[in-house]
C-alpha cells in the first residue's frame, strides 16, 4: 500500500453533501472515513481529498476531473464510469474495486497501486504513470494511448485486446501479463525493447508474419 492514511479517521456522515461542498467551496476534505456511502452521479470537480478511505461505496458515473487526491485509499468501490479527467492522484491506492469503463484520460500519477480490480474498458490515455502498480488486474480492452511511464509494474494482469498505441514499451516486463490481441501501431513500434516471455514472443512473432520452425 502507498497511501499514508491518518491513525485516526473520522466517519463522515451525509458524504455526498460534505464532498460536494467542500469541491465548490474548493476546501480539502482531509482524515476521513466513508463506508457504504452511494455517491453515485455526484458532481467532485476539482475535490481535493487528503487522508481519506472510501470502502464499500458506490461512486458510479461520478465526475471527479482536476480533482488533487493525496493518501486516499478505495476499498471494494464501484467506480465504473467515473470520469476522472485531468485528476492528479499521489499515494493513492485502489484494493478489489470495479472500475469498468472509468475515464483517467490526462490524468498523473505518483505512487499508486491498483490490486485486485476491474478495468475493463478503462481510458488512461495521455495519462502520466510513476511508481504505479497494477496487480491481479483486468485491463481487457482499455485504452493507453500516448501514456508516459516510469517504474510501471504490471503483476498477473490481463491486458487483452487493449490499446497501446503511441505508448512505448522498452523496458517494461509484461512477463506476468496476458497480452493476446494487444493492440499497437503498424509499425509494432510500442513492442520494441518490451520484456516477454518465450510463449509471448513466439504470439508477437505471428503480428510480424515471422513463422517459427519448432
Amino acid at each position: 500500500m502507498t497511501a499514508r492514511l491518518p491513525a485516526a479517521l473520522a466517519p463522515a456522515e451525509q458524504a455526498a453533501a460534505l464532498l460536494t461542498h467542500c469541491a465548490h467551496e474548493e476546501q480539502q476534505a482531509v482524515g476521513l472515513r466513508i463506508c457504504d456511502a452511494d455517491l453515485s452521479g455526484t458532481q467532485l470537480e476539482c475535490l481535493r481529498l487528503r487522508g481519506v478511505l472510501f470502502e464499500g461505496c458506490r461512486l458510479t458515473g461520478c465526475s471527479w476531473a482536476r480533482a488533487d487526491l493525496t493518501d486516499v485509499v478505495f476499498r471494494r468501490c464501484e467506480l465504473s464510469n467515473s470520469d476522472w479527467r485531468d485528476a492528479f492522484f499521489a499515494r493513492v491506492d485502489f484494493a478489489d474495486c470495479k472500475a469498468v469503463g472509468a475515464g483517467f484520460a490526462g490524468t498523473g500519477w505518483r505512487a499508486a497501486s491498483f490490486d485486485g480490480c476491474a478495468l475493463s474498458y478503462a481510458v488512461f490515455d495521455y495519462a502520466r504513470l510513476r511508481d504505479v502498480s497494477f496487480s491481479g488486474c483486468d485491463l481487457s480492452q482499455a485504452s493507453l494511448h500516448t501514456c508516459t511511464w516510469k517504474n510501471l509494474r504490471l503483476d498477473k494482469t490481463s491486458l487483452r485486446q487493449a490499446s497501446l498505441l503511441h505508448t512505448p514499451l522498452a523496458g517494461l516486463d509484461l512477463t506476468g501479463c496476458t497480452i493476446d490481441g494487444l493492440a499497437v501501431s503498424d509499425t509494432n513500434a510500442e513492442l520494441r525493447g518490451a520484456v516477454v516471455t518465450m510463449e509471448q514472443a513466439a504470439m508477437l512473432a505471428r503480428r510480424l508474419g515471422i513463422v517459427i520452425k519448432p
